[in-house]
């Protein structure tokens, strides 16, 4: 038994050898002494196995087909031979790259065109240096190159395609130098000045001043404004600023004075002066104060309204209250309001009217307002549209001119009323006759404050059924 043993041993040896498949799938054994029969039939331990050494690229062999090598069989089937891997794709060389093309060099540009530096030419065709007029409304003439533009003094003259230009000017009483400027496309300036007279009757105007405003923040400015005589300077001081300027020929003047070392709230008082005439008001610069304030823009107006502004506790309500009429308004919730005040009709014209400012939380102030109606001679006329009605009640009505501000009352013996002429010297008035007597006529007097009077007959012709 133990021969055969020996025997298959010594078989499955040299199908190991003979299979060299198997053999790289088991390994080698490492050389080791001859072993006895006798040490085989003790059991002793199998000898001691040189480390294998793996064949490149090959698994090792399984369990079973281990298994099979060892013990043997009838039919030897060898472990299947490694795959033989693929040797690496070889590469293909990179592309050459065509070279870059040649770029067209740049264009050469063409030289700079010269700079227009003529100034074009400004001719000055009427009027003549030094001409004297009688109107005060003059258009000035002249040429220019075509596409220019030319001003006169601070406005734009019209300039046709031939380069003739035209601007209409109004001249003040007295001599006017009109300074006249061409510019052409280029930015190139041609300068020229003539002198003109204006030997117009120069009209005479009441002096005016006002204030715009009585407390003032932001910009430490003020504007003031008024009326004068054509071409007089009117001069606006103060110990923290000054400025100056002309009354038109209208006699209206207006400018804004800085106040650069105008205290922080405290009041001071400004001058305004005019050959003869001054005038002075009291003004203050809040620095960014919510305290109450009231500021009086217009204290005197050609309209019948005025403007209050100032500022106060958010939601206050403030009252602008005068005899010939009242508004009201609430303060913002930034702390300032805005307030315009309509007079009635009843308003007399040239006359200071009171007028009170008040808050729901105490604060109160006053201020004047003049109407201010241009006192012109306008001579008295008066005029009745029917002279009869036969309506319920009856009616006429009159109209006519007076003086600006002129009160005219109509009177008779069963009704009347008053009218105020306009700031153009017109009147008129619907006056009814409840009480008058059917067929009967009567006298209808007309009268006005500046001496008018007249008288027209009227007779009721039905009592309306």
């Amino acid at each position: 038994m133990r021969r055969r043993e020996i025997l298959v041993f010594i078989a499955a040896f040299v199908v190991v050898l003979l299979g060299g498949a198997a053999l790289a799938q088991v390994g080698t054994f490492s050389s080791a002494p001859t072993v006895d029969a006798a040490a085989m039939s003790e059991e002793a331990p199998a000898a001691p196995v040189a480390e294998t050494t793996k064949a490149p690229e090959t698994a090792p062999a399984t369990d079973k087909e281990a298994d099979d090598q060892v013990a043997g069989s009838d039919e030897k089937q060898p472990a299947d031979p490694p795959k033989e891997t693929e040797p690496p794709k070889e590469t293909e060389p990179p592309k050459e790259t065509e070279p870059p093309k040649d770029t067209e060099p740049p264009k050469e540009t063409e030289p700079p065109k010269e700079k227009d530096t003529t100034p074009p030419p400004l001719k000055i065709l009427f009027p003549e240096d030094g001409q004297r007029f009688d109107e005060k409304v003059v258009a000035f003439e002249g040429e220019t190159e075509p596409g220019a533009r030319v001003f006169g003094n601070a406005y734009e003259a019209d300039v046709d395609a031939n380069g003739n230009w035209r601007v209409v000017l109004v001249l003040s009483p007295g001599g006017n130098t009109v300074k006249f400027k061409a510019k052409d496309a280029a930015g190139n300036i041609t300068e020229k000045s003539i002198k003109v007279y204006f030997d117009g009757e120069v009209k005479e105007r009441k002096f005016t001043a006002n204030q715009k405003w009585e407390v003032f923040d932001g910009e430490p400015k003020n504007k003031y404004y008024g009326t004068g005589t054509p071409g007089t300077t009117v001069w606006v001081g103060s110990p923290y600023g000054e400025g100056s300027g002309k009354i038109d020929s209208n006699g209206d003047w207006r400018f804004y004075v800085k106040f650069p070392e105008a205290p922080c709230n405290e009041w001071f008082t400004v001058v305004v002066e005019n050959e003869d005439n001054r005038k002075e008001f009291r003004t203050k610069y809040a620095c960014g104060t919510t305290e109450w304030s009231v500021t009086h823009k217009y204290a005197e107006n050609t309209s019948k309204w005025t403007k209050f502004l100032g500022t106060g506790n958010p939601g206050d309500t403030v009252w602008a209250v005068s005899e010939y009429g009242e508004a009201s308004t609430k303060i913002e919730s930034n702390g300032e309001f805005f307030l315009k005040l309509h007079f009635n009709e009843n308003l007399p014209a040239n006359d200071e009217v009171k007028v009170v400012i008040e808050s729901s939380s105490g604060n109160r102030a006053e201020f004047w307002f003049i109407w201010v109606v241009e006192e012109i001679d306008v001579d008295f006329t008066a005029n009745q549209k029917y002279g009869s009605c036969d309506a319920e009640v009856p009616y006429d009505k009159f109209y006519g001119t007076a003086d600006p501000g002129a009160t005219i009352w109509v009177e008779s013996p069963y009704g009347g009323g008053t009218a105020t002429a306009d700031s153009k010297g017109n009147w008129s008035l619907k006056v009814y006759f409840p009480e008058a007597p059917v067929g009967e006529a009567f006298t209808v007097v007309i009268e006005s404050s500046d001496g008018g009077y007249a008288t027209f007959a009227f007779i009721r012709t039905g009592d309306g059924s």
